[in-house]
């Protein structure tokens, strides 16, 4: 047998590398946005009593297009089953594409925190002295919570004399400090106290840096950035936040004598979306992350399959103050955290090129129609009202450990004419967790649930126009993008600002084709409803009740 249309299949392993066409009975390739090219099947004439060798676990698969040679689906191979009956004996392929790559390393790793709760009380030189997290003296009534550092009333001082707290959530992630920033303030005035910020090596007393220094003064400090820049090659990875005594001697004569800080900020290395860690000042300029700069960072630190100095990868501008996960985590994981926080952006992983890594892009959501389609060859759709919500409370968890939940509102044309509310909940978990982070993910959550959805299933079995470049494609080229589609009348939505007569723009946010009836069905607006899809929600939800 062979397939009825102009594609080739190739399989290569380290044992063999072969075009398989003609003995492919069937074929079906999908990709989904965000993802990239997700799973391909095929069913391949061959006897059950060799091992052929273009099949192994972790061959490749690449899918081409017979008239002008592109890639039309590229993947590794995951599970090579067999069978025999009356048809004869095949070996059923399943194959994984580029995508796959994002779960395969789970690793702790910190962007950005503000580590006020899990410190821990270091070099004990004066163990009568006070630490703890509470409200800021110097700003009673406020309820801002920081770090107090105490040499209480009666207490003996003499030189030296410190109380220090150390953070070593970048020692147990393996990574480098780069940046340290926080506020302080002071109960008196005293030259001969100090607060101050230490960056040591694994905690090594013998060894480190002052990265700041302020004296005791009512009037307090702002923030004053400092960036770990005189030793990165020495691998700084904690911090000591410690109030210390350079006087003569003496007796602590009242409880003013106690200094804190406010809102520290600590900021792990990075590397570039090549592979390179970032060693110098210049790239650490802010007290936050962007999406963009995460994004290359995971392909430079966690995905070398991708080619990372040919990504294509967007700027972004939400300021990211906190992103943390010391329990471990994987690159999809953060990516799926990127996209709630920055609207409008998503991810995808095509083609492997000559040096075998996959073509990665992070790139806004298309905005633009690139499609023109019509009903013809089948169109159905699941129509709901149940996803509409004008309301969400977002929990997240504060940097001194507090469980803390936001409220946030939207208007809603359909809910707000019937007079209702609806509220979702919305849980970040302690990774992203920070006023801003739940402002902007939980704003973006209500904008995906403000119209009901003109979503669907759509058949393309026939070439249509291609509007970016000008061209009929066939339905296998069909990539991410915007579909008008006529023969349906939409629903108001984002896209559809009227209800234009029987004409309606849809986000094509997944493809399967299948070469037995050279039909390619597109997923619009959201994901089919499939036990697979609810799976993948399922452990998304799970993981994050366990954190």
């Amino acid at each position: 047998m062979s397939l009825p249309i102009p594609l080739t299949v190739r399989l290569t392993t380290a044992r063999g590398d072969r075009t398989v066409t003609r003995d492919v009975r069937d074929l079906s390739i999908r990709w989904t946005d965000p993802g990239g090219y997700q799973s391909a099947q095929i069913s391949l004439d061959r006897p059950l009593t060799v091992q052929p060798d273009e099949i192994a676990y972790y061959g490749t698969l690449t899918v081409h297009d017979g008239r002008n040679g592109s890639v039309v689906w590229d993947g590794r191979l995951e599970d090579p089953g067999r069978s025999a009956g009356g048809q004869g004996q095949v070996w059923d392929l399943a194959a994984m594409g580029g995508q796959a790559h994002t779960r395969d390393r789970t690793v702790p790793l910190i962007y950005v925190d503000q580590p006020l709760s899990g410190l821990e009380r270091v070099d004990n030189a004066t163990p009568g002295g006070n630490d703890s997290v509470t409200e800021d003296p110097g700003n009673p009534g406020s309820l801002v919570q920081a770090l107090v550092l105490q040499f209480p009333q009666g207490i003996a001082v003499v030189g030296n004399s410190r109380i220090v707290m150390r953070y070593t959530g970048l020692q147990r992630t393996g990574q480098k400090l780069a940046r340290i920033d926080y506020t302080w303030d002071a109960g008196r005035t005293d030259t001969a106290f100090q607060v101050e910020a230490v960056a040591r090596t694994d905690g090594s007393l013998s060894s480190g840096e002052v990265a700041r220094s302020d004296n005791w003064n009512i009037a307090g400090g702002g923030s004053s950035p400092k960036r770990i820049v005189t030793n990165f090659n020495a691998g700084r990875n904690t911090i000591e936040f410690r109030s210390i005594y350079t006087g003569v001697g003496g007796t602590i004569s009242n409880d003013a004598h106690w200094a804190s800080v406010g809102g520290p900020i600590v900021m792990a290395t990075r590397y570039t979306a090549g592979g390179s860690e970032q060693l110098t000042a210049a790239a650490y300029p802010n007290n936050y992350v962007l999406a963009s700069e995460v994004v290359a960072d995971l392909l430079g630190r966690l995905l070398p399959k991708f080619d990372g100095t040919g990504a294509s990868i967007a700027t972004t501008s939400h300021q990211i103050d906190q992103l943390a996960y010391p329990d471990g985590v994987d690159a999809a994981r953060v990516l799926d955290d990127l996209m709630g926080m920055e609207a409008g952006h998503t991810w995808r992983v095509w083609e492997r090129n000559a040096d075998g890594r996959y073509r990665f892009e992070w790139a806004p959501t298309p905005s633009a129609v690139r499609y023109e389609a019509d009903v013809l060859d089948g169109y159905d759709s699941q129509g709901s009202a149940d996803g509409l919500y004008n309301q969400v409370t977002v929990r997240w968890r504060t940097p001194e450990g507090r469980t803390l939940t936001t409220v946030r509102t939207a208007s809603v044309p359909l809910l707000d004419a019937a007079g209702l509310i609806r509220q979702g909940s919305l849980d970040l978990g302690s990774d992203v967790g920070s006023t801003g982070s739940a402002i902007r993910a939980g704003d973006q959550w209500l904008a995906d649930r403000r119209y009901a959805p003109n979503g669907g299933r759509l058949r393309i079995a026939r070439p249509i126009l291609d509007l970016q470049s000008g061209r009929m494609v066939m339905p296998w080229e069909i990539r991410p993008g915007l579909i008008r589609v006529r023969g349906i009348m939409p629903r108001p939505d984002a896209l559809n600002a009227t209800s234009r007569d029987g004409v309606t723009v849809f986000r094509i946010v997944a493809s399967e084709f299948r070469a037995s009836d050279g039909a390619a069905t597109l997923e619009l607006d959201s994901y089919a409803p499939s036990t697979a899809r609810l799976i993948a929600d399922t452990r998304r939800a799970l993981r994050r009740i366990r954190r």
